[in-house]
């Protein structure tokens, strides 16, 4: 479903500032109980996974990080062009490869995993995913398994992120 708005910023977010509006309509033509997942392509260029979430007000948005409007090169108040198509994957989000097969070779993290919300598992893809380079993405799925099975399920973010840089320090000496 395509339609156009406009770029907003909420400057009182600590988190998330750039969001647009979603006509009710279309939302709600989205939401499904309580997946309200989509894929939403900006401009015909950026294409990313997301949710529609409600603003408050009885209307809807869609975030837009920082970064995704650096590249668009976006103002405050110029209209875009959305395009959303609804989000079947079964993460809502795409898992890679390497992480898939990780998870495959290690049954326990792999059942820990599947015991998270689907928010976690969503959060820890994209800990896992979001580099380029195969090695790293098999070195963070590695970590990160191993990490949800010491943790017994659960997720320390400090502690996982000190337990990557061990293992990136660990590869750098070879």
């Amino acid at each position: 479903m395509k339609f156009t708005t406009q770029l907003a910023k909420d400057d009182n977010s600590d988190l998330y500032h750039w969001y647009f509006s979603v006509p009710n309509e279309v939302a709600e033509s989205f939401i499904e109980g309580n997946d309200r997942r989509v894929i939403t392509k900006v401009n015909g260029v950026v294409k990313y996974h997301c949710a529609i979430y409600g603003d408050g007000l009885g209307g809807f948005r869609i975030l837009l990080n920082r970064e995704r409007v650096k590249k668009l090169k976006l103002v405050r108040g110029e209209t875009i062009s959305v395009v959303l198509e609804k989000d079947r994957t079964e993460y809502g989000v795409p898992m890679s490869e390497e992480l898939r097969e990780v998870l495959d070779q290690n049954p326990e993290a792999d059942r820990l995993f599947h015991e998270m919300t689907k928010g976690t598992q969503r959060t820890l893809i994209y800990w896992s995913d979001n580099v380029k380079n195969s090695e790293i993405k098999i070195r963070r799925a590695i970590v990160m398994t191993e990490h949800i099975v010491a943790q017994g399920g659960k997720v320390d973010y400090k502690l996982l992120n000190e337990e990557m840089k061990q293992a990136n320090q660990a590869a750098k000496r070879g």
